[in-house]
């Protein structure tokens, strides 16, 4: 009984020996990586204010950047001198899969608004651009051309795609600040609408679309689709 109390004795020294060994490599390695986890929280905190600053906001499922302001084909404009720079919004890019090549408009051309003037291609389907305002384009994004992944997933920034120079002022009358908002959050309501319509909640999960777009889509309802919301 003696020698069997000594081997469990042994055996609990060596455990307990063992957690503590354990218990110390644990903190150490907690201490080595406590720097990189503060800095990745403090990145990401970073980041979100940083985005907050520049005026993005949630509006619903869409993601809105505030002191644009909105066209009815979701497209953004910003003044910038004399001209507006012009990009997709949240709800474009994201009927927009991904972007392969662009067709841009030719600097010098004259346009309405409301026609087509730009076309980003997505493999087998394409998406066009309708003109916010009737003008003159007067420069085009040649990092988009060299890059058109760009007008998607820089679609509020470095992924804007041309500037006009408006022939009047009826574009300041376009949805701007919070009304900008609230119809882009109208809008993102309407597009899981027309989904559901046409594709029923199987192609869903949690709201969000299984696959892209292009693919769930017939010719015909890709088309209902860019005409109803890109109004191309």
């Amino acid at each position: 009984m003696t020698a069997f109390i000594d081997t469990l004795t042994t055996i609990g020294v060596f455990v307990a020996g063992l957690a503590a060994r354990m218990g110390i490599v644990l903190v150490i390695a907690l201490a080595l990586l406590a720097p990189v986890l503060l800095a990745l929280g403090a990145g990401k905190v970073f980041k979100t204010a940083k985005m907050w600053m520049e005026g993005y906001r949630s509006a619903g499922r869409m993601r809105f950047r505030g002191g644009l302001a909105y066209a009815p084909g979701h497209t953004w404009m910003k003044a910038e001198g004399n001209a507006l720079k012009v990009g997709l919004d949240d709800l474009a890019q994201r009927i927009l899969p991904w972007t392969v090549a662009v067709a841009m408009p030719r600097e010098g051309q004259l346009v309405k608004a409301g026609e087509p003037v730009a076309t980003l291609s997505c493999g087998e389907r394409q998406v066009q651009v309708a003109a916010p305002t009737t003008g003159r384009i007067v420069a085009v994004n040649a990092e988009v051309m060299r890059e058109p992944t760009l007008a998607k997933s820089e679609n509020y920034g470095s992924g804007w795609l041309f500037a006009i120079e408006p022939a009047n002022q009826e574009w300041k009358s376009l949805p701007f600040g919070e009304a900008a908002r609230s119809w882009l959050r109208a809008e993102g309501d309407r597009l899981e609408r027309f989904y559901e319509d046409q594709l029923g909640m199987a192609a869903a999960d949690g709201g969000e679309l299984i696959g892209s777009p292009d693919t769930l889509l017939s010719d015909a309802q890709w088309k209902a689709l860019t005409h109803s919301f890109l109004r191309t």
